[in-house]
């Protein structure tokens, strides 16, 4: 049997929502602990019923489930369409909130992932240069060219527009995250200039 640690004894001695906490870690050390993750990672979760918190909504199966926000706030959702695995292992999801179809991208953990997470532009260097926003980057760039401030160091195309990427600081290419165009997400490593 565990013997009790002083701190265990005065939140068992109290009445209230901490002995309650306390209890179900004693008891129940696995799933509270998953529990506190849980609350950690996406906030309150005790507004959704537990048949719902463990098994999901079903796809198209018109059930709803009502989420009390606040004294006289519900939220009525439904889940009506689930996508296939993205390259990244996301799946677009379609929920019904109180009649209002919305998007939401979520990451399947058990999909087979095609793309590699690349480097991601250290935001506190300044010339560590990422990919603006999504799209195919073409640097114009070598290693070891010596570039202005403000000069073009690659160009960016989405959505059949194509933009220029400048060097915010003076110097030498000193990495090429890329070898000739890529597809990049928003905050990819291009390139850094030293």
């Amino acid at each position: 049997m565990q013997s009790l640690s002083d701190d265990d004894r005065a939140a068992l001695a109290s009445a209230g929502p901490e002995r309650q906490r306390r209890l179900n870690h004693l008891l129940f050390p696995g799933p509270a602990t998953d529990f506190d993750v849980a609350v950690a990672t996406y906030g309150d979760i005790s507004v959704v019923d537990t048949f719902h918190y463990l098994y999901g909504l079903t796809v198209g199966s018109g059930e709803e489930v009502t989420v009390r926000l606040d004294e006289g706030k519900e939220l009525l959702v439904s889940l009506e369409a689930l996508g296939e695995p993205d390259d990244h292992g996301e799946r677009t999801a379609m929920f019904n909130y109180n009649g209002s179809l919305r998007p939401v991208q979520i990451r399947d953990e058990v999909a087979s992932v095609g793309i590699v997470e690349r480097e991601k532009a250290d935001a506190g260097a300044p010339g560590s240069i990422g990919s603006p926003f999504s799209g195919m980057v073409t640097p114009t760039v070598a290693v070891g060219d010596a570039v202005a401030a403000g000069q073009t160091v690659a160009t960016i195309e989405a959505m059949k527009m194509e933009s220029s990427i400048t060097s915010p600081v003076a110097g030498t290419v000193a990495l090429l995250a890329i070898d000739g165009a890529a597809p990049l997400n928003g905050g990819d490593l291009i390139l850094v200039v030293e």
